[in-house]
């Protein structure tokens, strides 16, 4: 689920040549501060938003352009929310409006996957999928992602336990562990996919109560799996008893943001006070309907 938490990407010519790119991010992302000032991205962090700039230039013929790029993300990085993917796509998106092209969704999942290969591996593309289209997906693999639709939209918080990850790293580890682990993973995935199923099915359907029993047992199984954290399993078990319908981790694990359905926005307020005493950093979210859009200037 596509959510109201966004990266915003400025593109202008420059003189010289070459991408030029500048990135923001809120203080209290990186320290846990609050407060709106934000501190500049350098480094590593900057090359694959580089790529996505270039490979983008590259497709619309416009390789040789130089281009500032000036980036300002509000979503918490390596938190499992998707930040990267929110951000490559951004640029992909605006840098081609910038070039007076408007790029097809379908054009800017592809482009994606160079910046998004560079920094995970090999991703999915679920994360630059969600952001490209919005609202909620079901996907399972590339060529085929779907939109879903639910009866009523899940009354969701998100709670960041303030440790942050490499999904690369992450996802190695599981690899080495299925491999040592293979028929206990083949019972897990197995039931992640049954999981996932049902999870589609009661959100179509509108019943959190069973939605919510999913969420658990996902949690679960990924905690068999290897990929939670001490910190993820106490808020998940924290908001269960503040009255959460279900609570799991969501992106890689090994840290980064929990989730958390709710009966209703009174009850949200009271799991994220709960969260918030037991250490973690809530956030009231809701559903993004527009997906990735771009603006002349």
């Amino acid at each position: 689920m596509a959510i109201n938490l966004y990266s915003q990407v400025q593109v202008m010519p420059k003189n010289g040549s070459g991408v030029s790119i500048t990135a923001d991010i809120p203080l209290r992302f990186l320290s846990g501060k609050s407060g709106d000032r934000t501190v500049p991205v350098s480094g590593e962090l900057l090359r694959p938003l580089q790529l996505a700039a270039e490979a983008t230039l590259k497709h619309v013929g416009s390789n040789n352009d130089a281009l500032q790029v000036n980036v300002e993300c509000e979503i918490p990085v390596a938190a499992g929310l998707g930040s990267s993917a929110s951000i490559t796509v951004a640029i992909i998106s605006a840098v081609a409006k910038s070039k007076g092209i408007e790029l097809s969704r379908k054009k800017i999942f592809q482009l994606a996957f160079v910046p998004e290969n560079f920094l995970h591996g090999k991703p999915s593309g679920v994360d630059q999928a969600t952001c490209i289209y919005g609202s909620m997906i079901q996907f399972s693999r590339p060529s085929n992602v779907k939109t879903l639709r639910p009866k009523k939209d899940p009354v969701l918080l998100v709670c960041d336990t303030g440790i942050h990850h490499s999904t690369r790293t992450l996802v190695g580890g599981v690899v080495q562990k299925s491999k040592k682990e293979k028929t206990d993973f083949r019972s897990y995935l197995a039931k992640v996919r049954e999981i996932s199923s049902g999870v589609a099915k009661s959100l179509r359907e509108g019943d959190h109560e069973d939605l919510g029993t999913l969420m658990y047992q996902n949690h679960e199984l990924l905690r068999k799996i290897g990929v939670s954290h001490p910190k993820l399993d106490h808020l998940v078990e924290a908001a269960r008893r503040a009255g959460a319908l279900g609570a799991k981790l969501t992106g890689a694990g090994g840290g980064g943001c929990m989730i958390a359905l709710s009966r209703s926005t009174t009850a949200r307020d009271r799991i994220a006070r709960v969260l918030r005493r037991e250490g973690g950093t809530p956030y009231k979210i809701s559903m993004d309907t527009e997906g990735v859009e771009s603006w002349p200037a």
